[in-house]
């Protein structure tokens, strides 16, 4: 906290006494300052307007919208919410001592859901350009970059890129245009008559394919919060950079 002081005296401040306080009077300033550095002691830096941490902390809960996006967010064939986000907000939960209360929502109704209060947080694999334009939501810091790659079966041949030849797009991946502009023919159906695929660089190993040198686009992924929560922010940064590093190996784990 920054304490200003001024002199209720105007005017030029004596050349003797710049630089300088006498004994008696560097006391009274010292007792002046008092008050105000123990407000300080009174407040939590950042701070949460709709104290969001707090009233997680203190009520032991925290209410988690959910827009279903494998492999980020899933449902296991229990009907269980599962998923690399969905583990992630069990384990920042389990730090708290909290319970979840999750609500299933389309995408951008439970980034909407942030601003109409009662939740606490956002999760879907969302990108940063999904949650800047909604009103009422923040994203976090980027915690992981997913770029889609071209890919083909086996060792890196010399002429890599397709050349009319079929290309395995995933349905939900904005990929397919890409993949056009590349010289290849997507389709919706990885068999052994293809090749090649457009796939995210985690999802290429999996299936046992090269990535060729080309990024066809690069999925910067958050989480989503009501803007100026920035202590509860904090702490769920804090958390997504502990428990981050091994990323691709969930990722893998947790596809279809």
């Amino acid at each position: 906290m920054t304490t200003k002081l001024t002199s209720s005296v105007q005017g030029t401040i004596p050349l003797r006494s710049r630089g300088k306080t006498s004994g008696p009077r560097r006391f009274i300033v010292l007792l002046a300052l008092i008050p105000a550095l123990s407000a300080c002691d009174d407040l939590q830096f950042p701070s949460d307007p709709e104290g969001t941490l707090k009233s997680v902390v203190s009520d032991g809960e925290m209410t988690v919208a959910v827009s279903l996006n494998p492999p980020w967010t899933d449902v296991d064939r229990d009907g269980e919410l599962s998923g690399v986000e969905v583990e992630l907000v069990e384990g920042f939960a389990d730090e708290f001592g909290a319970r979840i209360v999750w609500r299933r929502l389309d995408a951008f109704a439970a980034l909407s859901s942030l601003e109409q209060g009662g939740v606490d947080l956002a999760i879907g694999g969302f990108n940063r350009k999904d949650v800047m334009p909604v009103a009422g939501a923040a994203p976090s810091y980027v915690y992981y970059e997913e770029d889609s790659v071209l890919a083909v079966r086996g060792e890196l041949p010399d002429d890599a890129k397709p050349q009319g030849d079929q290309v395995f797009v995933p349905q939900h991946l904005p990929l397919a245009e890409l993949v056009v502009d590349e010289g290849g023919r997507p389709v919706d159906e990885w068999s052994e008559d293809v090749n090649f695929a457009a796939v995210p660089r985690w999802q290429a190993e999996a299936l046992g394919l090269t990535p060729v040198d080309v990024i066809l686009h690069r999925a910067d992924h958050v989480v989503a919060v009501r803007p100026g929560e920035n202590g509860w922010l904090m702490e769920i940064e804090r958390f997504l950079r502990r428990h981050t590093n091994n990323l691709d190996e969930r990722l893998r784990a947790n596809q279809r």
